[in-house]
């Protein structure tokens, strides 16, 4: 077992890329990722996981669950989530805009799910043949009639979704929270050199109690996630960018190539070297 999780995560290591590719929320996704890791962050798209192999940790709206095999996971749109894996897992990720299906953005402007985690499906066999099927036609595949047998997959998969877990009326009030707020606002200025203090500040908190908060909604700390962000943005210009990684630390907001190399390894498992080597 041990040998084959090493195996897993060096794989995991060269699909890096969907780490920001999940980022496009306009754009239709579905993946196979294996040791799934990701900072909390919300979207106007619906996500939706099955796992495979192995426990994924997921929270959404600060609610821990334990995913094992054959479980299924809904994120609404808007709503908080991240991933962690302890150990391994292996699991289908995907990812579909509500403009890509307006029969279902109509009725879910509406309504909500009654349980995002689906259990003992009797229809998991069909659910992963769908989310398998849904990843063989990506947005990779540019050719028109694609789009269409995308949509006809994402309407069977939410369909059967929206069948086990049920609906139920949400509140028309769409204020923003706090927790959105603060999200919003630091992936507007990750890029900058913003501090615990400046950011603080802008919200109307001390810097103790600011601290308090946000670790309380995404249990970790600012900087960890400030550095999950940089990273991420890191990422992408390491594999589409010949700069150095000096220039790429510095263009990130990192203030020493120390710092970002940490961050960078904590976030990938690997070093900027590695990643470009692979």
């Amino acid at each position: 077992m041990g040998t084959k999780h090493k195996n897993e995560t060096n794989r995991y290591r060269g699909d890096t890329s969907y780490e920001y590719m999940r980022d496009s929320r306009q754009t239709f996704n579905c993946w196979e990722v294996v040791n799934n890791k990701f900072w909390p962050h919300f979207h106007s798209s619906i996500e939706l996981i099955y796992v495979t192999e192995g426990e994924l940790k997921v929270t959404l709206n600060s609610q821990l669950y334990y995913l094992n095999k054959d479980q299924i996971f809904i994120m609404p749109s808007y709503d908080i989530h991240s991933y962690d894996t302890e150990d391994y897992s292996k699991a289908y990720i995907a990812i579909i805009p509500l403009d890509s299906i307006p029969t279902y953005k109509t009725l879910l402007s509406r309504k909500t799910f009654v349980k995002p985690l689906i259990e003992n499906s009797p229809n998991a066999e069909e659910l992963l043949h769908l989310f398998k099927k849904l990843c063989s036609y990506n947005s990779d595949n540019k050719e028109p009639v694609f789009s269409g047998i995308r949509k006809g997959y994402s309407y069977a998969l939410l369909g059967l979704l929206i069948k086990e877990s049920g609906l139920i009326e949400t509140e028309n009030n769409k204020t923003i929270s706090l927790a959105q707020e603060i999200l919003l606002f630091l992936q507007d200025n990750y890029l900058k050199p913003i501090n615990l203090e400046e950011i603080a500040a802008h919200f109307g908190y001390s810097k103790s109690r600011f601290s308090h908060i946000f670790n309380g909604y995404f249990d970790c700390s600012l900087i960890d996630y400030i550095n999950g962000l940089r990273s991420r943005h890191a990422l992408k210009l390491l594999q589409e960018t010949d700069n150095t990684v000096t220039d790429i630390a510095l263009s990130c907001g990192f203030d020493s190539t120390r710092t970002f190399y940490r961050a960078f390894y904590r976030a990938f498992g690997c070093t900027p070297g590695e990643f470009r080597e692979v």
